[in-house]
């Protein structure tokens, strides 16, 4: 059997040419393939850090929501609290009067504490202004509270109703400026 040399290389040839054609398609495939991987892994990018924006927000909005809530709750009694205020006021002028009203206040107090109510101490220390207001001023030692006319307080950490006081000031004459 003896095969036509041109035959073969002509077979050949086109055994070679289709070969190149067919990786020239894979080629061309594998290409497309990669850029379509490529914009793939480009999207998935893009949607991590749209995910982790996302959440990121929804985070901060949640604290934010806890804090509101949690500001709410912590200051919800307040205007309740502050319609007890004369009621308290009550009690610490009629304690003057009569001893066995303490026990009452106390446990008026420690109730109200309960919900984050603090009486201000004033009496001799040296005056504040954020909690206390002056209503008289005596002779003595620069800027010490002498005496307390009506008690202030603070609702959790903040200032809801001033001290009325009286202060000292050195070389003063003796005055009483009560409201």
């Amino acid at each position: 059997m003896t095969y036509n040399k041109k035959y073969i290389d002509s077979v050949e040839y086109d055994l070679i040419e289709t070969r190149k054609r067919m990786w020239m398609m894979e080629r061309k495939k594998n290409e497309e393939l990669l850029k379509k991987y490529q914009q793939a892994m480009s999207d998935l990018e893009d949607y991590k850090n749209l995910y982790m924006r996302q959440r990121s927000e929804m985070e901060n909005y949640q604290r934010y929501i806890e804090k509101t809530i949690n500001n709410i709750k912590a200051n919800a009694n307040a205007d309740l609290i502050k319609t007890m205020l004369p009621v308290l006021d009550s009690l610490d002028a009629g304690i003057l009067h009569d001893e066995k009203l303490k026990p009452i206040r106390s446990q008026l107090i420690k109730i109200l504490s309960n919900y984050g109510l603090k009486e201000i101490e004033s009496r001799g220390k040296k005056f504040d202004p954020y909690l206390n207001e002056v209503v008289g001023i005596v002779k003595g030692d620069d800027d010490i509270v002498v005496e307390e006319v009506q008690k202030g307080y603070i609702l959790n950490n903040e200032v809801l109703r001033t001290s009325k006081v009286i202060v000292s000031k050195g070389g003063n004459n003796e005055q009483d400026n009560r409201n």
